[in-house]
């Protein structure tokens, strides 16, 4: 095991019914590289993991918040296939927190008493994990969360190793400058949100709020429209808007729903901005020729993330300095007004509809594991 920490685990895992009250010489020995926590940067900084693999034999986990979804399966997929390329990992666990923060808890201390040395985490539930996040870290465990929003999560360092996330706002302004260019500044737009109150929902706002203000010429509608990121209440909610307004120029959301909204009432479909699937893209090639105003620019939707958080918890483990960058500034996968190959729309009928254009795994394994 790396930096010889069998004896340190022990005495923590042993220590684990008084909380892990003191931090251990491990977890001090993790802070000392540095991860670049504050580094913003994009894909195309990402590196090869081979030279964060290591020699030690180790054991890594993901702990997921809720494991239910397409995004979540092909995420999965992407730490499981990260993780195959180091040789000398002899352990890949998944755990599934069912979206209940108890469970999500209980299989955190699962893996500190199996003296996993890495854990990624994706913590649906917040600030109710950064408990057991902090004991793991003070086992001296690499834990990683990814994906935590903007916003201050926890104290890192102290509740965990670090973590890597993307820009919300930063993707929440790219798309409404698209928009913006994509409508000559002028137009009326809805702009769809996920769960109420979510995180991510709101930085997103943030950034789109701040480009609009920017440009008078463009009213919102409505929004952050609350959709759960359901497609069928998306489509319900866009119908009643479709009723309610004469004209809608653009959309921003992360479901199909709403395209179908348009498409059953006769309504030109408008300029499209959200994040890639491949169930939209072939929307737009089955229905762009019959209406002009759907034009179509996608965030990549990150699943490759989880192989960042991984790579950075390797890193520290092994001793080492990983200065990719912490603060990722998604890249669009698909623009339909782009003249630039790489961004043309990625339709493929062979593939399932909740298959991910941008996603790092093989088609063929997105349609095995997405036919489960």
């Amino acid at each position: 095991m790396a930096y010889s920490l069998n004896l340190v685990r022990g005495v923590a895992v042993a220590a684990f019914a008084w909380q892990f009250a003191a931090a251990t010489p491990a977890a001090a020995q993790l802070a000392d590289v540095d991860l670049a926590p504050d580094k913003r940067g994009g894909i195309e900084d990402m590196e090869d993991i081979s030279k964060y693999c290591g020699t030690e034999p180790l054991k890594v986990a993901y702990s997921d918040g809720w494991g239910g979804n397409y995004w979540r399966q092909i995420t999965r997929a992407e730490f499981e296939d990260e993780a195959s390329k180091c040789p000398n990992i002899t352990e890949v666990r998944y755990t599934d927190g069912e979206f209940k923060a108890e469970k999500q808890i209980a299989d955190i201390r699962g893996l500190i008493a199996q003296e996993f040395d890495v854990i990624v985490v994706f913590a649906d539930t917040g600030v109710a994990q950064l408990k057991v996040m902090r004991q793991a870290t003070e086992a001296g465990i690499a834990v990683v969360p990814f994906s935590t929003g903007d916003a201050p999560f926890g104290e890192i360092g102290v509740d965990y190793l670090t973590r890597v996330t993307e820009t919300q706002i930063g993707l929440g302004a790219k798309l409404a400058e698209w928009m913006v260019e994509t409508l000559d500044g002028k137009g009326n737009v809805i702009v769809h949100g996920g769960t109420p109150g979510n995180p991510m929902t709101a930085s997103q706002a943030v950034g789109w709020r701040e480009v609009f203000a920017a440009n008078p010429g463009i009213t919102v509608l409505e929004g952050p429209v609350d959709t759960n990121w359901d497609p069928a209440l998306a489509q319900r909610v866009t119908a009643a808007a479709i009723a309610k307004y004469d004209q809608i120029d653009g959309m921003m959301a992360e479901t199909t729903g709403p395209i179908r909204a348009f498409l059953a009432a006769g309504r030109p479909i408008p300029a499209w901005a959200g994040q890639d699937l491949n169930e939209l893209s072939c929307l737009w090639q089955d229905n762009h020729e019959a209406n002009p105003t759907f034009k179509l620019a996608t965030a990549s939707a990150h699943t490759w993330l989880v192989r960042l958080a991984l790579r950075k918890g390797l890193a520290a483990v092994n001793g080492m300095d990983n200065l990719e960058p912490s603060l990722i500034d998604l890249p669009f996968s698909e623009d339909s007004t782009s003249s630039d190959p790489a961004l043309a729309v990625k339709c493929d009928k062979d593939l399932p509809p909740t298959a991910i254009p941008s996603a790092m795994v093989s088609g063929e394994v997105m349609k095995e594991i997405l036919s489960r």
